[in-house]
Formats: structure tokens, C-alpha cells, sequence
């Protein structure tokens, strides 16, 4: 199985940057909540930084992380996971692009303002593209199955109904994404619960040492026949009533006892699963905070407003988290201290939140600035714990001047166009340049030849060097004909020169290199 732990040991670095991304915007929006106004002048204004966040939170590693679970029980029952090399390959391929579109689109302004799904929707045609690939991942390993088990079986129906699902549900006419606008909701708090139940079925399957049978399986029928009658409802009728909401969400508390015997029966604990038994405790915690909140005259009193922010913390930042990470541990190597540390930040950010909420409604006086500064602060400890975990994963060999004049060349064209995409007009002002829109597509392309520098640093360095100075010669050359027309300013005179300089610097000297 060596090529498919070398898939998984190439992506998991770019999902620690992509998860990385997310927390600096969600600090960088705590921040803009105090005041901080900086990059309300680049493209990372509030309302986009907390765009960004909730979706590279939602629909970035954690899921693709969760996705590898079938895999981890391929593994136990000794599959040979090779065979699911390249349709897996593709699948997170399209995810990144799913990613990748999403970022830029939203950061350019196309946002939806809704709480959860805040890109536009003809995006979900990647996801669902990209399950595909994923069901033939699935189906080329379980091939291998001389008796195929019954969780293979019911997992290949939801298989194909889960892309349908997405651009049912997801849908702006008659999905329920819209409906998340204002709460309760609590027929999409059922169906959301309800996804994590056999997710968490199949992880206890995963980690028990002894043959698992779930019991008590009346505890999630009876949700799954209200959740489906509640999406019939919604498209056939129209919306629901309180009252039928109210029957919704409360179904969700057969989970809890569901839960609990699975856990007694499998004999999972916190030392043997930490992630995992965390990632429960986060469930039934914000299971039962959730329908104690669904009451009218708790949640308005105490919290003034339908999303608690506080109470979603914990549902994805330890609920989801910690079971992605728990499937992920299978896989790759996690420092044992990152469960310590992620507890404490998200615990700081729950409690500064929850305090703020309890001020705003009322229930007692505290100053809300110094909670939310508090939140700012949980937030900076998980960028500054992240980039200390990821530095010790990453290796710095002793670099040749070949290498250096790539890794430099990233660093001044595809760092400088991440940079310029979010900050350009602020920047372009400070400069005295004029800023249009179609300079995006200039950043695009410089994005384009760092990531060419990137690759260069490790694989085909002279190949690489010289067709990025090719391209160079030609947009140097142009942009400093456009100067000389003037039809661009002086801006266009320094990156031509430069362009051409760093080209030829390679071109003279590739001999010595």
C-alpha cells in the first residue's frame, strides 16, 4: 500500500495549510469585530473573512479527512488500498479545485450571505464531480471482498444517493440552504445530526478491538423517518410550522442514549481513542446545548439571536475536528500535545463567546470587549500552535544556488500574487499606482509561475528554471511595450524589468547553477 500512504502523505501538508488559511481568517474577522479596520481595505473585508471561514471550515480538510474512513477499514480488514490510487487521486484533485474556486469567488464578492453555505452554487457540481471518482475509489477496493460485510453494503446505497443529496439539498429554490437564514431550523439540525451518526458508527467499528454489533437501532430510525418527512414537507408543501420544527429537533436527543450503549458496547475510553471519545463528548454536548437553546424563551433571553456562534465552536471546531482527526491518526502520525493544545483553544474561545452572549442578553454584566479580545487572543494561539506544528513536520535540506533561485522566485511571484490578490487596491494607492480589476488576471499568472518556482525547488530545477524565464522574457517584454505605448503605467516599466532581469539571471549564469 505504499502508493496510497504516499497520496495521503502528500495532501496532508496542503491541508495543513488550507486548515491553517482558515483559522488566520477567522483571527484576522475577531480581529475586525474589535475595530482593526486594516483589511477592510483589501479584499479580506468582515464580511469576507468570515465567508472564508466557515467555508475552508465546513468543506475543507476536516471533511476530506473524513472521507478517508471507509479507507482506515479497508486497512483493518488488510484490503490492499493501491488499487484505489488514482480515482482517489482524482477525487481530492477536485476537491482542491472545489476549494481553490471557492476561495477566489468569494474573496472577489461572490458570497451569498448565508450562515453556512456561503458559495455559489453551481460549485457543488465539483463536489459532486469529484464523488465519482470517490465511489470508484470505493468500489475498485471492496472488489477484494470475498464476503462483503453489511456497513460496505449500506454505505455503497448512500454512496450514490450523497451526490444527489448535495444538489437537492444545497439547491437555492427548494433545498434547505436558504432556510438557514434565520432559526431554529431544527429539521437541518436533524439531518445534520444525522449524518454523524453512522460516521460515528463505522469509527467505534474502526478503533473496538472486538467484533462491534450496534444495538438500541430503533434511536435512529425514528429520526431518519422524521428527517425524511420533514424534506418531503418542505419541497411538496412549503415550510414548516414551529411546532413541527420543534418535533424535529428534539428527535435529535435519541442520539444521546444511541450513543452512550455503542460506546459501553465497543468498551471505547479515552485512552485508547482519545480523538474519537472527545469528538463524542462535543457531540452530545452541543446535541443537548442545541435543543435546550431551541426553546424561544432560553435561547432569546440568554443569547438575543438564533446562531449561536459559541455553540458552532464546538460542533465543528472539536465535534467534526477531533473526528477527522481520529480517522486521520490511522494514517498519519499526530503529536500526541496537539490534542492538549487544540482543547484549550477552542475551550478559550468557547467560554469568551458563551460570557459575551450571556452580557448581551442580559443575564449579567461583563465587558463584552474584553471577551471578545479574549477570543481574538484563542484565535492567535491557534495560528502561532499551527505554524509551530507544521514547522516541526517540515524538513530544510542545505538548499543548491539553483534551488534558492526558485525557492526565491516563489517567494516574490506566487507569495507577492497571494498578496497582491487580497491587498492590491490598498496597496496600489499607498503606491501612488492606478488600480484596475483586470490586474487580477496578471496576479493569476504570476501565481502561476511561482507555483512552476514551488515545484522547481524539488523535481526537474533547470526545466523548470528555463521555462519559467521564457515566460518571463515574453510578459516582460509586453508589458514594457504597453508602458512605452502608454497604455499602462509605471508600474508596468518595474515588473518588466524585473521580469527580465530574473530571467536573464538564469539564461547567463545556468551554466555555474
Amino acid at each position: 500500500m505504499d502508493k496510497f500512504y504516499k497520496l495521503i502523505n502528500g495532501v496532508v501538508p496542503i491541508w495543513a495549510f488550507i486548515f491553517l488559511g482558515s483559522i488566520f481568517v477567522g483571527v484576522v474577522y475577531a480581529a475586525q469585530m474589535l475595530g482593526f479596520s486594516f483589511f477592510d481595505e483589501t479584499l479580506l473585508n468582515a464580511q469576507t473573512t468570515r465567508s472564508l471561514h466557515i467555508t475552508l471550515m465546513l468543506y475543507g480538510p476536516i471533511m476530506l479527512a473524513l472521507s478517508l474512513l471507509p479507507f482506515a477499514l479497508f486497512a483493518k480488514d488488510k484490503l490492499n488500498l493501491d488499487v484505489a490510487y488514482e480515482p482517489l487521486r482524482n477525487y481530492f484533485l477536485l476537491w482542491h479545485l472545489f476549494l481553490f474556486m471557492a476561495v477566489v469567488s468569494i474573496s472577489l464578492g461572490a458570497q451569498r450571505a448565508l450562515p453556512f453555505y456561503d458559495f455559489a452554487y453551481e460549485l457543488n457540481f465539483i463536489l459532486a464531480s469529484s464523488g465519482i471518482f470517490y465511489i470508484v475509489a470505493i468500489f475498485r477496493t471492496i472488489k477484494q471482498y470475498k464476503v462483503v460485510p453489511l456497513w460496505v453494503k449500506v454505505s455503497k446505497i448512500l454512496l450514490f444517493i450523497a451526490p444527489i443529496s448535495l444538489l437537492v439539498l444545497m439547491n437555492p429554490t427548494y433545498g434547505q440552504v436558504e432556510k438557514t437564514l434565520i432559526g431554529p431550523h431544527g429539521d437541518n439540525t436533524l439531518g445534520m445530526s444525522f449524518t454523524i451518526i453512522p460516521l460515528f458508527y463505522l469509527m467505534i467499528k474502526l478503533h473496538t478491538k472486538e467484533n462491534f454489533t450496534p444495538k438500541w437501532n430503533l434511536f435512529w430510525i425514528i429520526p431518519l423517518v422524521g428527517y425524511a418527512i420533514s424534506v418531503a414537507t418542505r419541497i411538496f408543501r412549503g415550510e414548516l410550522s414551529y411546532s413541527e420544527e420543534w418535533i424535529y429537533q428534539w428527535l435529535t436527543f435519541a442520539y444521546a442514549p444511541l450513543l452512550i450503549k455503542w460506546c459501553m458496547d465497543a468498551k471505547i475510553t479515552i485512552k485508547s481513542t482519545p480523538y474519537l471519545v472527545v469528538s463524542i463528548w462535543a457531540f452530545l454536548f452541543v446535541m443537548i446545548q442545541g435543543n435546550i437553546l431551541f426553546i424561544p424563551e432560553i435561547r432569546w433571553p440568554f443569547h438575543r439571536n438564533d446562531l449561536i456562534i459559541a455553540h458552532a465552536h464546538v460542533a465543528i471546531g472539536l465535534g467534526i475536528f477531533f473526528m477527522a482527526l481520529s480517522v486521520l491518526k490511522y494514517f498519519y502520525k499526530i503529536p500526541d500535545k496537539f490534542l492538549t493544545f487544540w482543547l484549550f483553544v477552542i475551550g478559550v474561545i468557547f467560554i469568551s463567546l458563551s460570557l459575551a452572549g450571556f452580557d448581551e442578553a442580559n443575564v449579567f454584566a461583563i465587558n463584552v470587549i474584553s471577551m471578545w479580545e479574549i477570543r481574538l487572543f484563542g484565535g492567535v494561539i491557534g495560528v502561532v500552535g499551527l505554524l509551530y506544528f507544521i514547522g516541526k513536520k517540515m524538513k530544510f535540506p542545505k538548499l543548491s544556488y539553483l534551488q534558492l533561485y526558485h525557492l526565491n522566485g516563489f517567494l516574490s511571484d506566487g507569495v507577492g500574487a497571494l498578496l497582491l490578490f487580497l491587498s492590491a487596491p490598498l496597496l496600489f494607492g499607498i503606491l501612488g499606482f492606478h488600480f484596475i480589476s483586470y490586474y487580477y488576471l496578471v496576479f493569476g499568472f504570476m501565481g502561476f509561475v511561482g507555483i512552476l518556482h514551488l515545484i522547481g525547488v524539488k523535481k526537474e530545477t533547470h526545466f523548470l528554471a528555463y521555462l519559467t524565464s521564457m515566460a518571463r522574457l515574453i510578459t516582460g517584454t509586453i508589458f514594457l511595450s504597453l508602458f512605452y505605448v502608454g497604455t499602462i503605467d509605471a508600474l508596468g516599466l518595474l515588473v518588466g524589468l524585473y521580469d527580465i532581469a530574473y530571467a536573464l539571471l538564469y539564461l547567463i549564469f545556468k551554466s555555474r547553477l
